[in-house]
């Protein structure tokens, strides 16, 4: 209350206040300029870090807008000669590459450019390109570009190489199995090795029993005078 005395106790609490006050102040004025430095930088870094943003916004779009147009060229079945068709698919995709290489459309467009190059008969290359791809691509795009890798070994006589790519594949699930069985499947039959053809033909059945593979998996056990595994028995839905 107004006219109290403060104690002895509260007048020394009191002072210890007013200096740490006075101290907190002092420490503040001689260090003004370190804090204001601080502060600045941290307001720089924010504002850096707002216009790296809006940048990596605009250069994924504009490298979106290449990609497509690689894919365009690519899939556009109305320019002939193929060959024409795949050189400017090809174009397309690697200049995608030169300027957004960082960019995750670089490295489908990279994809592109191999499918591209293996169209136009340059095997070793395209080959190289799509290990690439697989390399650095995500999971879901590591797998179609696996799968095309292994037609393109398959296919240029590299069956090993072809069932070698396929295991690796069927074993991570970044594919559809039915499609990686089938394939792994028809390779060992065309390699004489009927144990391990039977084995992926009945995967096919046995796993994926709705799958557009069973029929022909199935035609190919009987065409090897094999035993067609029963597929599994449908759930009974809940009730």
């Amino acid at each position: 209350m107004a006219g109290t005395r403060l104690s002895r106790h509260e007048l020394k609490s009191q002072d210890e206040i007013t200096t740490s006050l006075r101290s907190f102040t002092e420490i503040l004025e001689a260090r003004k300029k370190e804090i204001l430095i601080a502060i600045a930088a941290v307001v720089f870094v924010a504002g850096a870090l707002m216009g790296w943003k809006a940048y990596s916004g605009r250069r994924n779009a504009a490298a979106s807008v290449q990609l497509a147009a690689a894919i365009s060229a690519f899939e556009d079945s109305t320019v002939k000669p193929e060959k024409t068709r795949y050189e400017k698919a090809a174009a397309e995709s690697q200049k995608t590459i030169d300027t957004y290489g960082s960019t995750s459309a670089a490295v489908i467009a990279r994809y592109y450019l191999a499918m591209s190059q293996e169209r136009l008969g340059d095997t070793a290359t395209a080959e190289k390109n799509m290990q690439e791809v697989v390399e650095r691509a995500d999971a879901s795009m590591k797998g179609v570009a696996q799968f095309a890798l292994s037609q393109m070994q398959a296919k240029h006589g590299g069956a090993t190489k072809a069932i070698e790519t396929l295991t690796q594949l069927y074993n991570s699930g970044n594919y559809p199995k039915s499609a990686v069985a089938y394939d792994l499947a028809a390779l060992y039959e065309a390699e004489g090795k009927q144990k391990q053809a039977e084995e992926y033909y009945g995967k096919v059945i046995i796993d994926s029993p709705d799958s557009r593979f069973r029929q022909d998996s199935e035609a190919a056990l009987k065409r090897m005078g094999a035993a067609i595994p029963a597929p599994p028995a449908p759930v009974p839905a809940k009730k």
